[in-house]
C-alpha cells in the first residue's frame, strides 16, 4: 500500500504539475485522475473493481490527521494558481508582473474588473478562483502598504471594515470628485 501511495503522488499527481500551475483543471478531467488514483491504490481495472473500504476525502487527508496523504488534485490545482495570484500582489518589480498589469490591469481588475473577451483563459481563471468564497479568507488576511499610492484605488478598492468601495458608498461624492 505504501509503494502504491508513493506512486500516486510522485507519478499521477505530478505529471500534470506544469499544467495544473497554469490553467483550471476542467472537472472532467479531475474526475479521470481521481478515478485512475483510487482504481491504482485500490487494484481494480477496467473489468472489475475492488471495494473501497475508505471515504477518497478521508484518504486524502495529511498523514497527520488520519489520510495518506494523496493530494487532492482540484485543491492542488488550486493552490498552484493561487501561487500566481500571490506573486502578482506582492513582486511588483519582477518583469512579468508589469507584463500582466499594463495587458490586463494589474491586482485592481483581477479583484474588481470584469472579463473581457480578449483576456485569456489563464487571466480568467484567476479571476475565478479569486472570486471563489474559500479563496475571500485569504484575500481578506492580506495587508497593503500605501506607499506611493500607484498601486491603491482610493475609490475603487475596498477599504477595511466595508463590504463595497468608497465609490459605491459615496456615489455622488464620487461623481463630483470626477
Amino acid at each position: 500500500m505504501a509503494g502504491k501511495v508513493t506512486l500516486i503522488n510522485s507519478v499521477l499527481t505530478a505529471l500534470p504539475i506544469y499544467l495544473l500551475s497554469f490553467f483550471k483543471i476542467p472537472q472532467k478531467v479531475a474526475r479521470k485522475v481521481i478515478s485512475l488514483q483510487r482504481n491504482f491504490l485500490w487494484g481494480g481495472d477496467h473489468d472489475y473493481k475492488k471495494i473501497s473500504w475508505v471515504k477518497w476525502d478521508t484518504i486524502c487527508l495529511p498523514k497527520e490527521f488520519g489520510g495518506l496523504g494523496i493530494k487532492n488534485i482540484n485543491n492542488f490545482n488550486a493552490a498552484l494558481l493561487g501561487r500566481w495570484i500571490w506573486d502578482l500582489s506582492y513582486n511588483h518589480n519582477q518583469l512579468w508582473v508589469r507584463i500582466i498589469s499594463s495587458k490586463y490591469g494589474g491586482w485592481a481588475e483581477l479583484i474588481n474588473g470584469r472579463d473581457r473577451p480578449w483576456h485569456s483563459q489563464w487571466w480568467k481563471d484567476l479571476r475565478k478562483l479569486v472570486n471563489q468564497p474559500d479563496f475571500s479568507s485569504i484575500i481578506q488576511q492580506m495587508e497593503w502598504k500605501v506607499g506611493d499610492g500607484t498601486l491603491i484605488n482610493f475609490w475603487k478598492d475596498k477599504w477595511i471594515g466595508t463590504d463595497s468601495n468608497l465609490e459605491q458608498q459615496f456615489n455622488q461624492l464620487f461623481l463630483i470628485s470626477r
